[in-house]
């Protein structure tokens, strides 16, 4: 259920980089039930959400009409994966080429002002963001890279990560990963998403982007209507593995951002349902990408050569930008191969037994062993 304080961390709550109007959205979606604890919270949300209206709506008046006259004349490289793959390192990895763009935490938590008054929002983003992530360690500062799920989550309904926020209405922000029965819906993020995607391309004077981010697994197929030229780098881990730090990262990320309380073991089997639904699609539409432009690393091996897998990456896929940029990408590889100290995670029986059950599938198409109780 979280640390015992954890109620009285306020500042991290992603609300505070939402629309006023969204805020009321999700609000109405989960029948407005915060748990007492977490009112100061939600509060701060609100707060900093009403106070930055201004800086918006100036947004808004400055920027709206050239965002939505952008071409993106190279299709973005998308990062697909289930959480806790390594996606995140790779992202880090690919941000030292600065002759694409990628999503920063400022743009990630102040999409709706960070491009109208980029020096205030640089500020209000170093005071609410942490050091390090708590599920990992990761430093988190301003230009460290994250996921565009956060930016759509702060002017639609369809952010999965509202679901960090809300756990007890958990279900409904899943759906929106694959949006299965909801045409209308899927349409609405399809629009959002796109001019997203303008608004990230126009911020960084359009240059190609590299986005991260695990919850497009579910929607190759309507990355690849938008983006018909679009490149994948899929990552993939071990099972046992993967399991055990999904579930620390959210038990971490909800003590941080919920306003509500949960279900650990529900939350246990919401992440063992939809990582087999992410493979059930993923494995479904692959064959939607031309080999030339989708490229697979496994994460053991990724992480002890880093070098090697980005090389293979940039070349396989035919991206510019390796022979200018590697210096900086292997310095910082090697660096993180030397300090850096991963989580250690002890895969206990339980762990064993309920990927098995549910991950089986998984285990032996990417040529994992299988282990016993």
């Amino acid at each position: 259920m979280g640390k015992k304080r954890d109620w009285l961390v306020v500042h991290e709550e992603p609300l505070a980089g939402y629309s006023m109007q969204n805020i009321f959205r999700v609000l109405w979606d989960n029948k407005f039930r915060i748990h007492p604890k977490y009112w100061l919270r939600l509060g701060y949300g609100i707060g900093l959400s009403f106070i930055t209206i201004p800086l918006k709506v100036w947004q808004k008046i400055r920027h709206h009409r050239k965002i939505k006259k952008t071409e993106i004349k190279e299709d973005p490289i998308f990062i697909i994966g289930h959480y806790r793959t390594g996606t995140t390192y790779l992202m880090t990895l690919m941000a030292f080429d600065k002759s694409k763009g990628y999503v920063s935490n400022l743009e990630g938590y102040a999409t709706l002002f960070y491009l109208g008054v980029p020096r205030f929002a640089r500020w209000i983003m170093k005071a609410s963001l942490p050091d390090v992530r708590p599920m990992d360690n990761v430093i988190m500062g301003i230009e460290e890279p994250t996921e565009e799920e956060y930016c759509i989550g702060t002017f639609t309904r369809y952010g999965y990560y509202t679901g960090f926020i809300f756990p007890r209405n958990f279900d409904l922000y899943s759906r929106f990963l694959t949006f299965e029965g909801m045409p209308k819906d899927k349409a609405k993020w399809k629009k959002a998403y796109y001019y997203l995607v303008q608004m990230l391309t126009y911020g960084h004077k359009g240059k190609q982007l590299f986005l991260k981010n695990p919850t497009h697994s579910y929607r190759i197929p309507d990355l690849l209507e938008m983006f018909p030229n679009a490149k994948f780098i899929h990552t993939y881990r071990n099972p046992y593995e993967v399991y055990l730090s999904t579930v620390k990262f959210f038990d971490e990320v909800f003590a941080i951002y919920t306003l509500q309380t949960w279900d650990k073991e529900k939350m246990k089997q919401d992440i063992l349902d939809n990582y087999k639904l992410l493979y059930e699609y993923q494995n479904k539409d692959l064959h939607l990408i031309s080999e030339d432009r989708i490229v697979h690393i496994k994460y053991e091996e990724f992480i002890q050569t880093p070098a090697e897998t980005m090389e293979r990456v940039y070349k396989d896929l035919n991206i510019s930008g390796w022979e200018e940029y590697k210096d900086d990408i292997i310095k910082y590889a090697v660096s993180q191969k030397r300090e850096y100290v991963p989580n250690n995670h002890k895969i206990d029986s339980d762990t064993i037994r309920r990927v098995n059950e549910h991950w089986k599938d998984f285990m032996e198409q990417y040529d994992y062993e299988k282990l016993e109780p």
